[in-house]
């Protein structure tokens, strides 16, 4: 793996795109900000960095252009990827938060954004993770944890980012289509919330209470709310609370 390494940008995924466009750049690249000033999670959201306690990479996989992944069970196995690793880095209660967020003890500590390029006749991968490792608490958003937070000890970012970046891009090269039925099911498996009554909120601003059931092949999210259930693609429903 070819590895970039920066004083601080606007956001990896951005930044490597950019150098995708410009210059090329080999299969496998890797690219870590040390101050990643406007992180972006799903949908656009912000994601907090703070300098020197946390992670920002982002991975690039170019596919033969005979073959492109189907991007929810790539999504899959992105996701499952980074919950092992990072479970391995201590005991807590470690899930999956649909789409791709990694929950511990019901704390965010990590968020995955992917994105596809075409380049040409290739196809590419981006992922980029944000994952708050060594902060001591992150007051601005009540849901956020961190590594250090949860578990009581400080993480190496170099060790952090150089499994968490094989991991995900080995993933990717290993992505057998065959396969997106047991990865589903092994995401289910780990999937938070899932059987617990929680309140969200739909898109139009209606709320409803009901609990998560799994996520389908479609990547849509199954929640059965009085005796009805019903699917939600990502951006249709948001997280409100549990009771």
């Amino acid at each position: 793996m070819f590895r970039i390494k920066i004083d601080a940008t606007e956001s990896t995924n951005d930044h490597l795109k950019q150098l995708l466009r410009d210059k090329g750049l080999q299969d496998g690249t890797v690219l870590r900000t040390l101050n990643q000033t406007k992180g972006r999670g799903q949908r656009g959201a912000n994601w907090h960095f703070e300098e020197g306690k946390s992670l920002a990479i982002s991975i690039l996989k170019k596919w033969e252009r005979t073959f492109e992944p189907e991007p929810w069970a790539l999504q899959c196995v992105i996701s499952l990827a980074v919950f092992s690793i990072l479970s391995e880095f201590g005991q807590a209660k470690w899930q999956i938060k649909w789409p791709n967020d990694i929950m511990a003890d019901g704390r965010k500590i990590c968020g995955i954004l992917i994105e596809h390029q075409h380049q040409g006749y290739r196809y590419a991968t981006i992922v980029g993770l944000g994952v708050n490792v060594n902060n001591a608490s992150i007051s601005s958003l009540p849901q956020a944890g961190s590594i250090a937070g949860v578990l009581g000890h400080q993480t190496d970012l170099e060790v952090l980012d150089q499994r968490l970046s094989q991991a995900v891009y080995q993933a990717m090269v290993n992505f057998d289509p065959e396969m997106a039925q047991a990865q589903l099911d092994a995401y289910n498996a780990e999937l938070y919330l899932r059987g617990v009554q929680a309140q969200f909120e739909q898109s139009d601003g209606t709320r409803i209470q009901g609990d998560i059931q799994k996520v389908d092949h479609q990547g849509q999210l199954l929640i059965l709310s009085q005796g009805v259930e019903h699917r939600f693609k990502v951006g249709e429903i948001k997280y409100l609370s549990t009771p």
